[in-house]
């Protein structure tokens, strides 16, 4: 039992690093264009969810994913920030920021990781809301294939946390908000983007 759930560990985390290496290549092709705001925060935010998620479950395995996510994100961060221009972020982002470190003082301050973690989870979804907001005016700015890897990735992820069940229904927050976001994403970038509707519309 302990190698299968090591192997859906692993799997779940090479998933998610395929799924990068997809969204990274459109990238650079320019069939996908990356919302600076969320990515920059989201380079933030990944490597502080994935310190506060193995500190929360003391779990070395559960954790692959959240660990693999961080280095991937700050990899693709990087990239984008030198082949491209990043607009300023806006006063919601800087305040989803502001959230995202002062969870990090309260897992400081009061030695509570699991609370960290879960306001983590809040900000995470907060930060989609610039992706989601352009994919759905415009879903060519995204292709689905990666989101929906990354979702499986998270799939992947809830089956170990029940495999490795100890009693802490918090560790299931964070793959379960993975899930739900990316795959939204993915759904979004499957719509027909709207001048498309409105010329289908003339021309019937």
């Amino acid at each position: 039992m302990d190698k299968f759930v090591l192997a859906l560990s692993i799997t779940a985390a090479l998933l998610h690093i395929a799924a990068f290496v997809i969204y990274n290549r459109q990238m650079s092709l320019g069939t996908s264009t990356p919302i600076s705001a969320t990515w920059t925060l989201w380079a933030v935010l990944t490597i502080m969810n994935s310190a506060s998620y193995l500190a929360m479950s003391h779990d070395l395995i559960k954790s692959l994913l959240p660990l693999a996510s961080s280095a991937a994100c700050l990899i693709t961060f990087v990239s984008a920030l030198t082949k491209g221009k990043f607009e300023k972020a806006d006063p919601i982002d800087r305040l989803i920021l502001r959230l995202g470190l002062l969870s990090g003082l309260i897992w400081w301050g009061f030695d509570t990781a699991t609370f960290a973690n879960l306001i983590l989870q809040v900000c995470i979804a907060l930060s989609f809301i610039p992706t989601f907001r352009g994919t759905w005016s415009n879903p060519k700015t995204e292709k689905p294939l990666p989101w929906f890897i990354w979702g499986s990735a998270y799939i992947f992820s809830i089956c170990v946390v029940c495999l490795r069940w100890r009693g802490q229904p918090q560790d299931f927050v964070y793959p379960i908000t993975g899930l739900i976001m990316h795959v939204t994403v993915g759904m979004l970038s499957l719509r027909r983007a709207p001048n498309a509707l409105n010329s289908l519309s003339s021309a019937a």
